[in-house]
């Protein structure tokens, strides 16, 4: 005998009615509980779907550095000021004074660093013809824009985008002044200039196509023509959606090798200090990544938290569908970073860091008592290896922007960053102090991990740790490999492994569930390289 359901849950002011279900029938059973589950766990404020757990925080060596300042920036840049940077850097002014609001920037035609100033509407070129690390001159190369945050080139010519649409300009006389300026693509957003109207921009020149990051127009809510990633050709026709649930992609970027197009995204507010987690991932061709519903690889928010996300109920099949197509994130970062570009390092990088990538975190006012403050600084993320799709640690790379996490203190805010072929990193803050800091590689950065051997080490991570860590290796060719335990004082504790591998890349780990908590030394050996790393263990 069938015996037939009829349900309805009311949560505020969102109602969901499933009517006539077969309880003899298990897909019938299957569905309601589908549709029932979100609902139910909304109204007792549990998140729904397997649990969003951060990407592994670890350390790559730091050192503490005070910012150069050339002479030229003596009255326009604070004296004094000083960073904790990745350990094969120092840190000098590349440019300051001038500028209203850097935000991204780009390499144009013969190595030159060009910076979109956004409040300005202009792009501005900052040359270093002698390499020094100092700009040479500002050089207005087009202005006459609103809103402009990213500045691209492709095929010769300059492009430059603003909340609704993208220029296409040309330097028809060689000057390096582009004055020639026409409308590369139209009616980004439906034409709505509120809310997040940053808009990024990727050329795919393998594949002959442009990507444009959409945001939001609101915290959350549902909405036509925002919160996605577009697709065009590179001519600026075929327009299509890419993906979807993308609430702020600011960073966006291909990798290098595989020409996958990963983004970054500035989760929503009103949620509490620690949700929703930012991500940072590959972006799939139809691929859904959350907004406005739920957050990690389908974790519903509490639709309860806030009236922006009781709005949105009732929730409705397709949206179930939606959240239940979710996958894990290649990264999760703590809620409220606010990450801006996105920037891999690439073959010719450092052998520590040559799969990875830095992101700036800028910060997001949506954090209440005790008013720690996050972001203000750029960090790391490590791929194993080119077609890697998981990033295995995330780490500082540039901090000491933010100097009072409670009084909310900070000297610069990072948003653009510019990695140069010949290893520097560039960043720009576009709050407080307006200013782009080159970090200049010190001579062989990188090759104290590898040398003739073949024999390259990566950091260990997690770091901290608690009951175990990994040692990643890159071997061109079979090695014994020892690793070895001291204390802070480099007094020998215990032998943590001895083996022999073969050639390629082994991610191994080292248990460590009986160490006492505290900071400790550990010597990696392969062959004939030798790397010693600091870990903290955690109890």
């Amino acid at each position: 005998m069938l015996h037939k359901l009829l349900s309805k849950t009311n949560l505020a002011s969102g109602i969901l009615q499933v009517d006539e279900v077969e309880t003899g029938n298990p897909k019938s059973c299957l569905k309601l509980v589908r549709l029932l589950t979100p609902i139910m766990f909304f109204s007792s404020g549990i998140a729904f779907g397997q649990s969003a757990t951060l990407t592994p925080m670890s350390y790559i060596g730091m050192h503490t550095v005070t910012v150069d300042v050339p002479a030229k920036y003596a009255s326009v840049f604070p004296a004094g000021k000083t960073l904790s940077v990745q350990s094969d850097y120092t840190v000098s002014v590349f440019h300051a004074g001038g500028m209203t609001k850097p935000r991204f920037m780009t390499f144009g035609p013969g190595g030159v660093l060009y910076v979109s100033d956004m409040s300005a509407g202009k792009v501005l070129a900052l040359p270093d013809a002698d390499n020094n690390g100092v700009a040479d001159a500002v050089v207005e190369a087009a202005t006459g824009f609103s809103g402009n945050h990213d500045v691209k080139f492709y095929k010769g010519s300059m492009y430059v985008t603003e909340p609704t649409r993208i220029w296409k300009c040309t330097d028809t006389d060689g000057d390096g002044v582009y004055e020639t300026k026409v409308i590369f693509i139209s009616n980004i957003a439906g034409n709505e200039t509120g809310g997040h109207t940053t808009r990024t921009l990727v050329f795919d020149s393998i594949n002959a196509k442009v990507y444009v990051s959409v945001g939001s127009s609101c915290n959350v809510c549902r909405e036509n023509h925002r919160a996605i990633i577009e697709q065009y050709n590179d001519d600026g026709t075929g327009r299509r959606v890419f993906s979807t649930g993308t609430r702020n992609a600011v960073g966006m970027t291909l990798h290098p090798s595989t020409n996958k197009l990963w983004a970054n995204n500035n989760g929503s507010d009103q949620q509490g200090n620690e949700t929703p987690p930012e991500w940072i991932d590959i972006v799939r061709d139809g691929g859904f990544y959350g907004h406005p519903f739920a957050y990690g690889s389908g974790v519903w928010f509490n639709f309860a938290a806030h009236p922006d996300y009781t709005a949105l109920l009732p929730i409705t099949a397709s949206d179930s569908a939606k959240v239940a197509s979710l996958l894990q994130p290649a990264a999760l970062i703590r809620a409220h970073s606010a990450p801006m570009a996105l920037e891999f390092f690439d073959s010719k990088s450092s052998a520590a860091m040559k799969y990875g990538f830095l992101t700036a975190l800028r910060g997001s006012w949506n954090t209440t008592a005790p008013n720690n403050f996050r972001g203000f600084k750029v960090i790391y993320g490590h791929l194993s290896s080119e077609p890697d799709t998981t990033v295995d640690y995330v780490a500082d790379f540039c901090t000491g922007f933010l100097t009072d996490t409670v009084a909310r203190v900070y000297w610069g805010r990072p948003v653009g960053i510019a990695i140069a072929d010949n290893g520097k990193v560039y960043i720009s803050s576009d709050e407080s102090n307006k200013f782009i800091l080159v970090l200049t590689p010190k001579p062989g950065t990188g090759m104290k991990n590898v040398n003739s051997s073949g024999a390259e080490i990566g950091v260990v991570y997690p770091n901290p740790a608690k009951n175990q860590f990994t040692i990643s290796l890159n071997l061109k060719s079979a090695a014994n490999v020892t690793a070895t335990l001291y204390d802070i004082s480099g007094k020998e504790i215990k032998s943590l492994m001895e083996q022999n591998f073969s050639g390629g890349s082994h991610l191994q780990q080292i248990d460590i569930k009986n160490l006492p908590a505290g900071t400790y030394l550990v010597k990696i050996t392969a062959n004939n390289t030798t790397v010693t790393q600091k870990i903290i263990v955690e109890k």
